[in-house]
């Protein structure tokens, strides 16, 4: 009978430790560790037919009276489904720092590197190519059709996992051109609420894109991003990067851009192609 007992004991107490166990697919995270996620699957090793995307870089700020004025034109290419698959915009908030809340550091560096210091303004890529006093939609495009290409130099796959407030980001680039490339990451954040000086619509004083901080220490305000050297056609290579984001920014409303410059023959880099990536997904290859 007492045999029986401690049988009975044992057996509930082996139910027990069973029910508090964690499920094999939620392993535990040592404290203090940031997750790197694992990226997805090339669904197309030998191929390297990639999309293309340029980088629309907004100088502005919410105390800037004219920034609304091509806050209007590119909604107006927002809207054009043809455009939408050839460019990201990232918002550069750097007029009047003060009581500005997309105001960041990162954005007054990209200012500082490529803004001629007229608001507003437009420049394209890593440059200061810019579309001079025009702030028109037409001109925008027009732009867009010069520097966009059928295909890019380099393809990128990622992937973003939030770990308290730090993130972690995994990349890996893959050449369809031989030359020596660099990785950058850069945070967005829609959905900042300020009041925008000039403002005619209320949407205007809603901020989308904005950069909060960028990754990957190099040349040029850190800009340019971490060097992975050179690369040949078809070959790849990988980086991840660890970055603290401020308590203070809506994680949910936070993504990715990932950068990729390539080399140029004098001596600068200027963005090869670019991706976005959601925290807690991620981006493949994009083939065409």
């Amino acid at each position: 009978m007492k045999r029986s007992i401690l049988t009975a004991l044992a057996a509930a107490l082996l139910l027990a430790l069973s029910c508090t166990e964690k499920p094999v697919d939620e392993p535990e995270i040592p404290s203090g560790e940031v997750v790197i996620p694992e990226l997805p699957k090339d669904t197309d090793p030998a191929n390297t037919s990639f999309a293309h995307r340029i980088v629309l870089l907004q100088h502005t700020g919410t105390y800037c009276p004219n920034c609304p004025a091509l806050m209007a034109s590119l909604k107006l290419l927002s809207e054009d489904s043809s455009y939408a698959e050839k460019y990201q915009h990232v918002a550069a908030h750097s007029y009047n720092e003060e009581g500005d809340p997309a105001y960041s550091t990162a954005a007054a560096n990209l200012s500082q590197a490529f803004c001629s210091g007229y608001y507003p303004e437009l420049t394209f890529n890593l440059t200061k190519e810019n579309t001079g006093t025009s702030l028109s939609v037409e001109t925008i495009k027009e732009c867009i059709d010069e520097l966009h290409q059928e295909t890019a130099d380099v393809g990128i796959s990622a992937a973003a996992a939030l770990t308290g407030n730090s993130l972690g980001v995994n990349v890996q680039v893959k050449a369809a051109k031989d030359n020596q490339y660099r990785i950058a990451v850069w945070v967005l954040e829609d959905g900042i609420r300020g009041k925008q000086e000039g403002a005619y619509e209320d949407w205007m004083s809603t901020h989308e894109n904005a950069v909060r901080t960028m990754a990957g220490t190099s040349l040029n305000l850190r800009i340019y991003g971490e060097k992975v050297g050179e690369l040949s056609a078809g070959q790849t290579a990988e980086k991840s990067f660890v970055i603290e984001l401020d308590e203070s920014w809506k994680k949910e409303n936070c993504k990715v851009l990932v950068v990729v410059n390539a080399a140029q023959k004098d001596g600068r880099y200027d963005l090869a192609n670019c991706a976005l990536c959601p925290i807690g997904g991620s981006v493949n290859y994009k083939y065409i």
